[in-house]
Order: C-alpha cells, then sequence, then structure tokens
C-alpha cells in the first residue's frame, strides 16, 4: 500500500471516535491482559526497569500482544467497522512493525540508562471504548543521571478493569 494509506490506516485505528462510532463492538468486561499491572505507574516502573536492563523481551511483553489487540481491542475500534473497509492483518502487520521499529529505537536511545520513576501523566486525549481506554501521549518525570527530565519513551497506554499494559512503544 502507498505511504498515504498507511498512513490513513494509522488514524483510522488511533481515531479518537467515541466506542458509540458506528460498528464498535465493545463489551464492558474487563481484559484479560498478561502481563498487566494495577496502576500506570507500576506498568511504568516496570518499563524502566527493562529500559535499564537492556531487557527486550521483558519490554515487548509490556505491550499489547498481536492476540489481545485481535480479540479484544480490534472488535472495539471504529476502524473495524466492515464499511471503513480496514483489514485487521494489514493493520496488525503495519501496526507492530511500527512498534517493533519504536522499540529497536527506545533502547538504543535509552538501554542501559537507570531513570528513576517520578510521575506519570498523558498529553492527549484519553478514549474511553467501553472495556478499555487508551490514554495517549503518556508523559514521563524521571530522575537521570543528570537529575530530572521529562521524556516520551512510549506512546499510549491502555487500561482496563483498573488493570494496565503499554498500547504502543510509538511516540507521535
Amino acid at each position: 500500500m502507498t505511504r498515504y494509506l498507511r498512513g490513513l490506516a494509522a488514524l483510522l485505528v488511533f481515531a479518537t471516535g467515541a466506542a458509540g462510532s458506528i460498528g464498535c463492538r465493545a463489551s464492558s468486561a474487563p481484559i484479560p491482559f498478561e502481563p498487566a499491572f494495577n496502576s500506570k505507574d507500576a506498568i511504568v516502573k516496570a518499563a524502566l526497569q527493562a529500559i535499564s536492563a537492556r531487557d527486550r523481551t521483558t519490554l515487548a511483553s509490556l505491550a499489547l500482544s498481536g492476540a489481545e489487540f485481535r480479540k479484544h481491542i480490534w472488535p472495539a475500534l471504529p476502524a473495524s467497522d466492515p464499511k471503513v473497509g480496514m483489514p485487521l492483518d494489514y493493520l496488525w502487520a503495519d501496526t507492530s512493525q511500527k512498534n517493533e521499529n519504536y522499540l529497536a529505537q527506545l533502547l538504543a536511545e535509552h538501554g542501559g540508562r537507570d531513570y528513576r520513576f517520578i510521575a506519570a501523566t498523558f498529553g492527549g486525549e484519553t478514549t474511553d471504548y467501553g472495556a478499555f481506554r487508551v490514554h495517549r501521549k503518556t508523559t514521563l518525570d524521571v530522575r537521570g543521571p543528570a537529575g530530572p527530565v521529562t521524556l516520551r519513551l512510549f506512546g499510549s497506554l491502555v487500561e482496563s478493569g483498573g488493570r494496565w499494559k503499554i498500547y504502543s512503544f510509538v511516540v507521535d
């Protein structure tokens, strides 16, 4: 597909449409994320620990898996409506490739650094899809070797039933 269509696909997936948008089939039952954390602070601390250890496997496991996305996230997104015509397989392949690229960049730039957590906030919208909420533009206040710093190490977090995971490593 052309670059334009890939951009359009990303826009459709991350669109901030309400859960009641056409074709959304959201449930209010909590998603059984694995692994999952009981707070945004806990998931961020786990990510910072994995970054410090340069532990790509653990860090990758903190983000949505393909199975979690397909089963729980995709059906609630406006892009899943058959009228939109967005193929799930194409979308996941594109999304997971971008996620891998950002994860590699994250570890190349920050791997091995010992950041101490101070706070996590969101600079973008939070969209409620029924069973889950996507909190966009995660911003971290951490203490690094030279003192306090504000970083964007990953993009969005997803929350369901008080359980948290990284939605995407893509920083936009």
